[in-house]
C-alpha cells in the first residue's frame, strides 16, 4: 500500500466552502451524482461523516458515510482525483471512516463498489 504523502491531510469536509471542489471530483469520475448538484449537496448534508483529502487549499479526495450511530455504517462514496490515485489517498479516507466507525462497535459495515473498483476495497 502506498504511504500518504506528508502534504496531504485528511480532515472533516466543509461542504459550504468546498462543495464546488467536491462536485468536481464526482464530475471527474463521471458519477451520476454530478448531474444534480442540489441533490448531491443534500446527500452530503445528510451524511453522518464527510471527509476530504486536502493538499494546500485543494480538495483532492472525498469520502462520506451514513450511520445509525450504534451498530451500522454505510460507506457511500470514496473519490480521489484521477491524477492523484494510487498514492494512498483513498486508503487514508477509508481509514478515516473506519476510525470513526470501528468494526468492534459498528459490526454492520456496508460498502457497495462500482464494477472494477473491487480490488481497491479488497486490498
Amino acid at each position: 500500500m502506498a504511504t500518504l504523502e506528508p502534504s496531504v491531510a485528511i480532515e472533516p469536509a466543509d461542504p459550504d466552502r468546498q462543495f464546488t471542489q467536491i462536485l468536481g471530483l464526482y464530475r471527474a469520475h463521471g458519477w451520476i451524482h454530478a448531474t444534480d448538484p442540489p441533490r448531491l449537496r443534500h446527500a452530503i448534508a445528510m451524511s453522518a461523516l464527510s471527509l476530504v483529502a486536502m493538499e494546500a487549499d485543494e480538495v483532492i479526495g472525498y469520502a462520506r458515510a451514513m450511520s445509525d450511530g450504534a451498530f451500522a455504517v454505510y460507506i457511500a462514496d470514496i473519490l480521489v482525483r484521477p491524477d492523484r490515485q494510487r498514492r494512498g489517498i483513498g486508503s487514508a479516507l477509508l481509514r478515516g471512516i473506519l476510525d470513526r466507525y470501528p468494526v468492534e462497535r459498528f459490526h454492520h459495515q456496508v460498502l457497495v463498489s462500482e464494477r472494477g473498483a473491487e480490488g481497491f476495497y479488497r486490498h
